[in-house]
């Protein structure tokens, strides 16, 4: 399969597009949804996770450890 100049080009216009555009990145608007509404940053400028979402993480996670342990573990 040989290059296309022009999809080459078409990719290049796209990443500066993305590169002066930081709203249009995934991972920001993905820190931004995870983020705590109520207050998003620390004094220092540190993230801070929504509450929420780290309590159903928790329960997530306990959830699959108990189905886990009792699916290979055998009481």
């Amino acid at each position: 399969m040989k290059d296309n100049a022009q999809v080459d080009r078409m990719r290049e216009c796209l990443r500066e597009f993305y590169a002066q555009d930081p709203e249009a990145r995934l991972f920001a608007n993905l820190l931004r949804h995870v983020e705590d509404p109520l207050r998003p940053r620390t004094e220092n400028g540190r993230f801070r996770i929504n509450p929420i979402l780290l309590l159903l993480a928790v329960i997530l996670a306990l959830a699959a450890g108990t189905l886990l342990f009792f699916s290979f573990g055998g009481l």
